[in-house]
């Protein structure tokens, strides 16, 4: 059994979320329900995903964990209340943040400054073709 399953198993929830720190969402849920605990009793389970992922502060991971833990709420976390709402409200977030991170990315800095004189790997031509694939990435209409 891991020391994150551990943890929750034992109900002690923050230092389980302070052990995930660092970790990718995949090697999360390989700890977390590796030991079988959920299947005895979901809600610690449920509580720690919730915890955890508040604190995820790249909308990158966010996505990722919300794919790993989307599926989770319709299998080893499936039946917990509210959970299946919980998973899709948490889907449509990380995509909607990591959407707009991506059309921030590609019309900031991380693409202008490779075309910038003093560098110069990438051509002007193609940081506006990136900054114009923003422009089109912001006229999508996400639902509400």
């Amino acid at each position: 059994m891991s020391d994150i399953a551990r943890l929750v198993d034992a109900g002690a929830i923050e230092a389980a979320v302070a052990e995930a720190q660092g970790l990718t969402p995949d090697r999360v849920a390989d700890l977390l329900f590796a030991s079988g605990g959920f299947a005895v009793d979901m809600a610690p389970y449920d509580a720690f995903v919730r915890r955890w992922y508040e604190r995820l502060d790249s909308p990158y991971l966010r996505a990722a964990a919300a794919e790993r833990f989307g599926d989770a709420y319709l299998t080893e976390l499936a039946g917990g209340p509210g959970g299946e709402a919980f998973a899709a409200e948490l889907t449509e977030a990380a995509l909607r943040d990591v959407i707009a991170h991506t059309g921030r990315l590609m019309r900031g800095p991380a693409i202008t400054e490779w075309a910038e004189p003093h560098v110069a790997v990438m051509s002007t031509a193609r940081a506006r073709s990136w900054r114009d694939a923003s422009m089109d990435l912001a006229k999508v209409h996400l639902p509400d």
